[in-house]
């Protein structure tokens, strides 16, 4: 092989071993956002509700894996156990509660508005009580 065909060969290896870092680092930035959003919402947020014109603050953390939800949210009353879903948007979870020794149930359903914001509706069973609330992200 003449020193032309080996500086040929050195040059289409080096522009082959570019071309390959390239292409990694541009297939990692596809995954990147996947693997992200698969628990985007994992951490501790701060909820504001209203339920018809009582208003509440606590705290919950959620640890999201694909589209499921769970963690906990402490309340008035203690701890509390959460489970719920993920699908696009869409965040819905629930937590047992009580209040005059009655057992509740709250059903949260949410819109994503950003990364650290939700808002949507919350239900609470069997009182047949609706209200609203917004969850900041603490950072």
């Amino acid at each position: 092989m003449s020193f032309a065909e080996r500086m040929a060969a050195g040059r289409f290896r080096y522009i082959m071993e570019e071309f390959m870092q390239i292409l990694l680092g541009l297939l990692m930035l596809l995954v990147l956002p996947v693997v992200a959003a698969d628990s985007a919402l994992s951490g501790t947020w701060k909820i504001e509700a209203d339920f018809e014109g009582n208003p509440r603050s606590y705290a919950c953390t959620f640890r999201q894996e694909g589209g499921k939800l769970t963690g906990s949210c402490k309340l008035d009353q203690g701890e509390r156990d959460i489970t719920g879903e993920v699908s696009g948007q869409r965040v819905t979870w629930k937590h047992k509660a009580e209040y005059n020794g009655e057992a509740l149930t709250l059903t949260y359903v949410g819109t994503v508005e950003s990364p650290s914001q939700i808002k949507g509706n919350v239900d609470v069973q069997p009182m047949a009580v609706t209200g609203t609330f917004t969850a900041a992200k603490e950072l």
